[in-house]
């Protein structure tokens, strides 16, 4: 962990702050469409330092939509982006009165807007997990993300709201679990960082991305 990290926030969880992947070429050049169709989302990216987000409908994770947008609105005006990207690969079917949130990328972004008064850019629906049993490959975006980095990406994601913190060139990134921002996990006694805590660390993160130049 670069020394600058630690100098972007007055306490640090140092048990799960994420090491500093590095990528041969810029992410930001990797074809992703918007939900919308646009195409090569990412390019508009580059010159920013960008959040990408693996979401879906409702699941235990999303309660932090608005939290992930209001680190957007702290950032937005440095060069901060924040883009959601739509899977159902952790979280296929939603239960009860959510049943039909997670049916299409249009619902998932309809329910963020919805029922967290949220506003993210989507992409387009992607697949994350690689399966070789039923030939499930992930996107390109993914497949770089969770394996293509030195050193070790740390391996598959493990589940919806993993963050993906991009540099501005697009070949830097730190990377956070799915369960910071909410204290699911570390109530269960699996993690040693709190939500608050984890906030800390992803501030930090960011403001050490967004000194860097280009």
């Amino acid at each position: 962990m670069p020394d600058n990290i630690e100098q972007n926030a007055n306490t640090f969880s140092l048990e799960e702050l994420p090491t500093l992947q590095k990528f041969e070429t810029s992410l930001y050049d990797i074809p992703i469409k918007s939900l919308d169709g646009e195409e090569n989302l990412l390019s508009k990216y580059k010159g920013k330092v960008t959040m990408i987000t693996n979401v879906t409908g409702e699941c235990a994770n999303s309660a932090q939509y608005p939290i992930i947008e209001s680190l957007y609105h702290e950032y937005k005006d440095k060069g901060f982006e924040v883009l959601a990207i739509p899977s159902t690969d952790f979280c296929e079917f939603a239960y009860g009165e959510f049943a039909d949130t997670s049916a299409t990328p249009e619902k998932m972004r309809d329910h963020m807007r919805d029922y967290y008064n949220t506003e993210l850019p989507y992409a387009e629906m992607v697949t994350i997990k690689k399966d070789e049993e039923i030939g499930s490959t992930p996107h390109k975006l993914y497949d770089i993300l969770q394996y293509g980095g030195f050193p070790a990406n740390g391996g598959p994601v493990q589940g919806n709201f993993e963050k993906f913190i991009i540099s501005r060139d697009g070949k830097k990134m730190y990377r956070f679990c799915n369960s910071d921002l909410l204290d699911l996990a570390f109530d269960a006694g699996n993690r040693k960082t709190n939500s608050q805590q984890a906030l800390v660390n992803i501030k930090a993160a960011i403001e050490v991305m967004l000194e860097e130049l280009v």
